[in-house]
């Protein structure tokens, strides 16, 4: 509950501080070159929400920061918001430092595994991930109604 708690209250000093702004210009500017086709459109959002949440730490607090921004950016390059607000939801799942879910945290401070197994499944699990939306939103999702 505390680790929740800290999150979202180091949401609202990125605001106060306007670190936000500049971190949401800096990745949705650094995406608009890679939104061509849905491969690189899928990749880009995929791989700068997975570094989105590296600055943001606790998930609730990266989704309540970036996913406004993240709708208007869909909307002004034309792109579906479902799918994109769905691709950047996905990416929070790899999790590559013990910082970024308060469930990796109670398993760390038991000692059940180190820092440095954190990273490596994690960034398995998050290249797998990409490897399997690379997949699913060309091909499965069109098919599902998903654009």
């Amino acid at each position: 509950m505390f680790f929740v708690a800290a999150g979202i209250s180091m949401s609202e000093v990125l605001v106060k501080t306007q670190a936000l702004d500049i971190l949401t210009k800096v990745i949705f500017n650094w995406l608009s070159p890679f939104v061509t086709n849905v491969f690189s459109s899928t990749m880009a959002l995929y791989w700068a929400a997975f570094v989105y949440h590296i600055f943001s730490g606790q998930e609730l607090a990266m989704l309540g920061m970036s996913l406004p921004p993240l709708m208007q950016f869909a909307k002004a390059h034309h792109l579906d918001p479902l799918s994109a607000g769905m691709i950047w939801t996905f990416a929070i799942g790899g999790k590559i430092f013990v910082f970024q879910a308060a469930v990796l945290i109670v398993g760390h401070s038991y000692g059940f595994f180190d820092g440095w197994d954190t990273f490596r499944v994690g960034l398995s699990v998050t290249v797998v991930q990409a490897i399997i939306l690379i997949l699913l939103v060309p091909f499965y999702w069109p098919l599902i109604g998903l654009r």
